[in-house]
């Protein structure tokens, strides 16, 4: 179309997600002499079956681009890659803490972008970008005396358990926590942007599918088998309802709503995804049992609709400057 760069070939990943396997099968039909592959994810919650499965088809993966491509799996390549997304996700952890402990560090939509920064160009520059950013909001921590609570709190969201601490935000704004499925968080920054006097500095941190869960997903085990390792890590992604499951992850949102110093919950509702539509009146319904208020924004991935969009979080910011009253 012009608008992509040249790419070797193209991989989608999909589990129940009918659109990615429709698009997969109309590229194929409308683009035969492109290299498609496809990698399945188990439908279930992390369970041993399912680890075996991913890594099966990890390793089909690999071997399929062995066969096209003449290059096979390199044990060395994994290390350097793996050392390479530890510093990405070390640095971008520490910034996803910070800002919950201050969201005036700096933008979301910085977080935000540094984080695809790296997805899509995993390179040491982009990784250099997230160290100097972390190591700036650190600074500004240690400086305010907070920095010892903001490694715990790193620390505790990593292994998705929070201690019984309750974290006061200092900013007098309102505190937003977004969650959804296939939105993406850039999208988000600019409708906070253009709808509240307070910008994104209330977007305190996201449970999005690109955002939180990719940042804190577990480093690979390079110990033992590779692909079981790759396939461990994949599957122990947090917020990920069709691995994680709907009630660990209502159970991790209390978690937060409660120990953190939120006031508003967003809730992301991708157009036609029905996974998505399925577990919004749950996520509500938790925010609710904990005296949370929360909107519903049905998205698009255009944002067609990006002025009614605005004005109804404009509206739920109003409201809830009102309540705090």
């Amino acid at each position: 179309m012009g608008a992509l760069s040249s790419f070797s070939g193209i991989l989608l990943p999909s589990n129940t997600c009918d659109s990615l396997l429709n698009v997969g099968d109309v590229w194929r039909h409308r683009f035969p002499e492109d290299k498609i592959f496809r990698l399945t994810y188990p439908s279930a919650e992390y369970e041993e079956d399912s680890v075996r499965f991913l890594a099966e088809e990890l390793r089909l993966l690999s071997e399929s681009l062995e066969n096209v491509f003449g290059r096979p799996f390199s044990e060395d390549q994994l290390q350097a890659a793996v050392a390479l997304v530890n510093r990405f996700r070390d640095g971008a952890q520490t910034l996803y803490a910070s800002r919950i402990i201050n969201s005036t560090l700096l933008p979301y939509s910085k977080v935000a972008q540094l984080v695809r920064d790296f997805l899509t160009f995993p390179d040491t520059e982009t990784a250099d970008q997230i160290d100097e950013s972390a190591t700036a909001a650190s600074k500004k921590l240690e400086e305010s005396g907070d920095l010892s609570t903001a490694k715990l709190l790193r620390a505790e969201l990593l292994n998705g358990a929070l201690s019984e601490t309750k974290i006061n935000a200092p900013s007098k704004a309102p505190q937003i926590l977004v969650v959804g499925g296939m939105t993406e968080p850039l999208a988000i920054a600019s409708l906070f942007n253009a709808a509240g006097r307070y910008g994104e500095d209330v977007l305190v941190t996201d449970l999005l599918s690109f955002g939180f869960k990719t940042v804190f997903t577990p480093s690979v085990n390079l110990n033992g088998d590779p692909f079981d390792a790759m396939s461990r890590s994949i599957l122990n992604a947090p917020s990920e309802p069709t691995q994680e499951g709907l009630r660990k992850r209502l159970e991790f949102l209390r978690v937060l709503l409660s120990k953190l110093s939120i006031n508003g919950l967003v809730v992301c509702e991708q157009s036609f995804c029905d996974p998505d539509q399925f577990e919004a009146p749950s996520l509500v319904k938790v925010a609710a049992e904990v005296g949370v208020p929360t909107v519903r924004l049905p998205i698009d991935p255009e944002l067609s609709d990006r002025a009614r969009l605005e004005g109804r979080i404009q509206s739920f910011l109003e409201t809830l400057e009102g309540g705090s009253k």
